[in-house]
């Protein structure tokens, strides 16, 4: 017999000789016979719960109650209600998920519970949710109050969510079907704030099977941090077979380097990367990563969506003012009310919870009736509380800084001086630095005014010297007179066209207009040398002739002998506008 039988042998004898306690009846029994005595010990505990159930038996106040597997495992049980002050005994049930019950040990005899007492199992759907008292749902808000409303509001499962119907509706939705495979794609979430994008991606991977989420900020993350947890989810995965979620905020932050580092690891699956961005991925984000990555677009909520997020703070907002402070009056609001604060708050769900939050906190003190309040009311309220009144989304560095300018120097060159008003104060208000408008209106001057009013070029450089000597808030006048002027003024795109086609030539060097020489006649002649060469001669001085006409030729001989039409020659054609016509105004 070789050393490991021998030692095999020796551990089944100990193991039959050992001394263990029945879980059922507490006696000691050897470890080989466990499995018959259990047997007889359930056999016997059932009959025993038979008499008693059928009510009799003068032992029945000596019978244990069914013991749960919770305190067999655990050695504890907990103690049910007690007999009631008449005697009869009450039935009640036990919950074993039930932390509010007090737990005693099993040797203590003196702790037992009384005997007499009829333990009923709840039903399985009762025991997966818990029913929370009174006080613990106190204690709870009382726990979380100091949070953001935004932050205690987030949705616990996909169907709270609100929003985003275009990829997670059950039948067109691209992220919906991801959802139903049970998989989680790596993807960059691009949207303004406020709109769902941390509560969709903790949803996603809370909602997938084998799935675990690693949140982290672009803003505090560096490349020590990335390498921790792509080791992580290495030996996680090893470990589990669960993937890891790695979720970035602000991915846009990132540099070059930090980009480029995500890479391999999203491509071998080592991590399911989310991001998160309110800037355009196109412009921050490396085109290999976003190869690697769906882009999904999340768009504002409709106003409809914003009032169920406002409901349901709401909501919350009175269920705090009624358990933990202890104000009696609810906190009512209208519909107007509701769409109000959706207006002013841009779409930024964030932003209209914090206007509620604040809202509330104000009708606390009973100043304002809470369950009346109008629409002027919550404007004054808000007005009173915010430093500079109700302030615009609009990032000067992001998306809002391209599209609000381009949405400004069209409506200039449409001659919309409304819109074109509009938009300089959205950008103004913004934050948008004043010396880039100026500069485009000097754009505008030359683009779409031209030759039709040389005079605007002037007046758009008068403005952006208004803006240098005095800066805003005094210099908005001066930008808004040259706004509606530019808009006001007739247009014309002769000398634009003009110049783009000769732009455009000459970076092809057709007809050699790039590299031919220049007519000798037109050369300067600074020095002997060069009018000995030839510089200069036979040219013609104009002004020396009648009404300063004469003929020369101006063009390289060259260019004249390879151009087979010289109309083509003629960039300026005297046109201001196309020939299109529009089918919209026709129909008018």
């Amino acid at each position: 017999m070789s050393f490991f039988q021998k030692k095999s042998t020796d551990d089944e004898t100990q193991s039959k000789t050992k001394i263990i306690k029945c879980p059922i009846c507490s006696e000691s029994i050897l470890y080989m016979n466990i499995n018959s005595h259990i047997d007889k010990c359930s056999l016997k505990h059932s009959k025993v719960k038979a008499d008693t159930s059928n009510g009799g038996g003068a032992n029945s106040d000596l019978i244990k109650p069914e013991r749960s597997l919770s305190s067999i495992l655990n050695g504890k049980r907990k103690l049910p209600s007690t007999q009631s002050t008449s005697g009869t005994s009450i039935s009640t049930a036990i919950d074993i998920n039930d932390t509010k019950d007090t737990m005693i040990d099993d040797d203590d005899d003196n702790n037992r519970p009384n005997k007499s007492i009829k333990m009923e199992p709840k039903s399985i759907k009762s025991m997966t949710i818990p029913e929370k008292s009174l006080e613990q749902e106190i204690k709870y808000l009382q726990k979380n109050i100091h949070l953001p409303l935004s932050e205690r509001l987030r949705p616990k499962e996909l169907r709270e969510y609100v929003g985003q119907q275009h990829i997670l509706s059950h039948t067109t939705g691209t992220l919906y079907k991801y959802i139903q495979e049970n998989t989680i794609p790596s993807m960059i979430l691009w949207g303004p704030p406020g709109v769902g994008k941390t509560s969709l991606a903790r949803l996603l991977s809370k909602s997938a099977h084998n799935y675990y989420m690693i949140e982290t900020s672009a803003t505090k993350a560096n490349t020590q941090e990335l390498r921790s947890i792509f080791d992580k989810a290495k030996k996680e995965y090893q470990l589990t077979k669960r993937r890891t979620v790695l979720f970035i905020d602000e991915i846009h932050r990132f540099n070059k380097s930090q980009q480029d580092l995500l890479l391999p690891h999203v491509e071998n699956g080592d991590v399911v990367l989310i991001g998160a961005t309110t800037e355009n991925p196109s412009f921050q984000l490396n085109n290999a990563l976003i190869s690697r990555c769906h882009v999904f677009v999340l768009q504002k909520l409709t106003l409809n969506e914003s009032c169920i997020v406002l409901s349901r703070g709401i909501a919350l907002l009175n269920k705090c003012r009624k358990l933990v402070l202890n104000i009696d009056k609810p906190l009512k609001l209208s519909r107007a009310c509701l769409e109000y604060l959706v207006d002013v708050s841009m779409g930024d769900t964030r932003r209209t919870l914090n206007l509620l939050e604040m809202i509330e906190i104000w009708t606390r003190t009973g100043e304002v009736n809470s369950d009346s309040l109008t629409v002027d009311e919550i404007r004054d309220i808000i007005k009173t509380n915010s430093s500079n009144g109700l302030s615009t989304y609009y990032d000067p560095k992001g998306d809002n800084h391209y599209d609000t300018i381009s949405a400004f120097h069209k409506a200039i060159r449409g001659g919309d001086e409304n819109a074109s008003l509009y938009y300089l104060a959205r950008m103004i208000k913004g934050g948008e630095d004043p010396l880039y408008i100026a500069r485009r209106m000097i754009r505008v001057a030359t683009e779409d005014v031209g030759l039709r009013d040389p005079s605007q070029l002037l007046l758009a450089v008068a403005a952006h010297d208004a803006v240098m000597k005095i800066g805003l808030p005094e210099a908005d006048l001066a930008l808004a007179e040259c706004c509606v002027s530019l808009a006001r003024a007739p247009k014309s795109i002769e000398l634009y066209r003009a110049w783009s086609k000769v732009k455009g030539m000459m970076s092809e060097n057709l007809y050699g207009l790039a590299s031919s020489e220049i007519p000798m006649h037109i050369r300067n002649a600074p020095t002997k040398l060069m009018e000995d060469l030839g510089y200069s001669e036979g040219y013609k001085y104009n002004p020396e002739y009648k009404d300063g006409l004469c003929k020369q030729q101006y063009w390289p001989q060259e260019v004249l002998e390879k151009c087979p039409n010289r109309n083509e020659l003629k960039f300026l054609t005297g046109k201001n506008f196309g020939n299109k016509r529009d089918p919209d105004l026709e129909r008018r």
